[in-house]
């Protein structure tokens, strides 16, 4: 179909003019996120207020998502190929997973028109999904004819999307490669899938692009990289170690950016859409909150490892960050100066995935006792200083629940309000440029490597039930709200609830999601959801019950904690 040379040699004499005054310019921000650890972690706003009350911007872009392998099922239906998630889950390779697949998942190809009702209800300006390489292209070949099956649904669905005003933001690739790929060329590992890729984003642009004004090549290629060639742990179930997720994420972004100036040349002067890669990453504080030279180095290198690999090539200086260089040596592939060139700016905003799977890999990260820490506005204002203040769309947004937590998700809707607000401090206390938010995801799916153990969805599906009826959780009611109202406005009707619980009420203490699945530490606090749920707990007992009772409790609210004394009244506004 398209023909490039890498990187194309019309471009490089262009390209080779700006050398100096580009690479200096790139280079003089790099390594400005260390700044963010320099600057004292902001205490609550005042006194009696730990939140920022505030509204986004007119036109912020508020949205959900989900991936095709993780939702759509059918994995053998209307002429779909199998891919390499689809391999690894049927094969002994994926043993972790026991007999779990993702034959059916969330049935989406079928009930795709429930997923838009679910859309609907919540109320999201955008919908980010992907398409699936090898439903569409079965032998993974964008030279030969596309499975017509594949392309009327994925156009159903956008043009239904777009009668119902929501923005479609569409992923290239969101990890389920076709099979044939892996079993002819070796997968990522072999450069011939960046021409490959390529042919297959040309299609894309080609066939959808008049109505689709976002793209997104590629989700997460850390773990691509990591989990699916190093480990072992994701499909391919590979275990090459670091040679091998080195050579895969070079070729990953590569692939990125023969995509990203496929439609920069021919579809972008009509189509007038925007083209970005989805990166991921965790967030590490200094030990101890000690900010030495030492630890703010250490907490640099830790984000380079992960943020840094992908996005200091693509939104730097076009080369790979020099403490990888001097981590991995001879093992690093290298970009050549014209490489350098063709690779730098590929991108026209800064797409950022933030949820569980990188910050369980991001604890093997941490050295000298730093802190890893899920702090969103933290890591908003490190891209800002390190990258030049780009636009930011999370793109990925959320956290997940056990398997045998149904409709009343209170965990989910404790980490939603703060990841949110904290994306809202970021943009007002910070002047992070960011315009869009998507939680995720819309519906339950198979979470990779977890199987069903766990969930993310804003919507419950019963996996026994073969209709997969999608029944909105108190998280999309909540998100919903957050919609409506656009943020968190001031409300001048709060009030301030004053009472005691019963004498027989029943202390406890649990593990929190978080502490036991990711083995994050949150300032010590074990029960997370600890205010809300006393909250919840208070202005019931209130309301139903008046009479006076002895009881013990407190609430230090600006730590986020439980502490029991001796007959204090519970106060806490609403």
């Amino acid at each position: 179909m398209l023909h490039h040379q890498s990187p194309p040699r019309q471009l490089l004499s262009i390209c080779l003019l700006f050398l100096v005054c580009g690479v200096n310019k790139a280079a003089s921000l790099l390594g400005g996120g260390r700044r963010i650890w320099q600057q004292p972690k902001l205490e609550p706003f005042n006194k009696d207020q730990s939140f920022l009350h505030d509204t986004f911007p007119s036109g912020f872009l508020w949205g959900t998502g989900t991936s095709a392998f993780q939702t759509e099922g059918a994995w053998d239906q209307e002429g779909k190929g199998p891919s390499i998630w689809d391999h690894f889950t049927h094969s002994t390779v994926g043993t972790d997973l026991a007999t779990e697949t993702a034959n059916v998942a969330s049935d989406s190809y079928t009930r795709w028109e429930e997923d838009v009702e679910a859309l609907e209800y919540l109320g999201v300006i955008s919908y980010s999904f992907s398409l699936s390489w090898p439903r569409l292209f079965p032998d993974g070949d964008a030279k030969n004819q596309a499975n017509p099956a594949a392309v009327e649904h994925y156009s159903r669905l956008i043009e239904k999307l777009l009668e119902k005003k929501i923005e479609p933001i569409v992923t290239l690739h969101h990890w389920d490669l076709p099979q044939v790929l892996q079993e002819h060329y070796g997968g990522w590992r072999n450069d011939t899938l960046v021409g490959l890729f390529e042919e297959y984003a040309a299609f894309c642009f080609h066939t959808f692009g008049s109505r689709v004004k976002i793209w997104l090549t590629m989700h997460n290629p850390y773990l691509v990289a990591v989990q699916g060639y190093g480990t072992g742990v994701h499909a391919p179930g590979e275990t090459g170690g670091a040679a091998g997720s080195l050579i895969v994420a070079h070729n990953l972004i590569r692939a990125h950016a023969k995509a990203w100036h496929t439609y920069n040349t021919h579809f972008r002067p009509t189509q007038r859409g925007q083209v970005s890669i989805v990166l991921g990453t965790h967030w590490v504080e200094p030990q101890r909150g000690k900010s030495t030279v030492d630890n703010i180095e250490f907490c640099q290198q830790s984000i380079e490892a992960v943020l840094g690999w992908f996005a200091n090539p693509i939104f730097g200086d076009g080369d790979y960050p020099p403490s990888l260089k001097i981590k991995h040596g001879a093992l690093l592939p290298s970009f050549s100066p014209e490489e350098k060139l063709w690779v730098q700016k590929t991108t026209d905003f800064f797409a950022l995935s933030f949820g569980p799977n990188n910050f369980r890999l991001g604890r093997g990260l941490v050295q000298y006792g730093q802190t890893v820490s899920p702090d969103l506005r933290r890591i908003l204002g490190w891209i800002k200083l390190e990258y030049g203040d780009p636009r930011v769309m999370v793109a990925e947004g959320g956290w997940f629940s056990e398997s045998s937590v149904g409709r009343e998700d209170t965990v989910a809707i404790y980490l939603m309000k703060r990841f949110i607000n904290q994306v809202l401090q970021a943009m007002k206390l910070d002047g992070v440029n960011v315009f869009s938010y998507s939680a995720w995801s819309l519906v339950d799916g198979f979470e990779w490597n977890y199987g069903f153990t766990v969930r993310r969805g804003l919507f419950y599906i019963d996996f026994s039930q073969l209709n997969r009826t999608r029944t909105p959780k108190t998280s999309a009611q909540y998100y919903k709200n957050v919609i409506t109202d656009n943020g968190f406005p001031n409300d001048k009707t709060s009030r301030e609830l004053q009472g005691r619980f019963p004498c027989e009420f029943h202390w406890g203490i649990a593990d929190s999601t978080l502490q036991n699945k990711a083995v994050l530490v949150f300032g010590g606090c074990l029960l997370i959801t600890s205010v809300m749920f006393i909250a919840l707990v208070i202005f019931v007992i209130i309301t139903k019950r008046n009479q006076r009772v002895r009881g013990v409790n407190r609430i230090i609210k600006r730590r986020e904690r439980v502490t029991v004394c001796s007959c204090r009244p519970v106060k806490y506004k609403l």
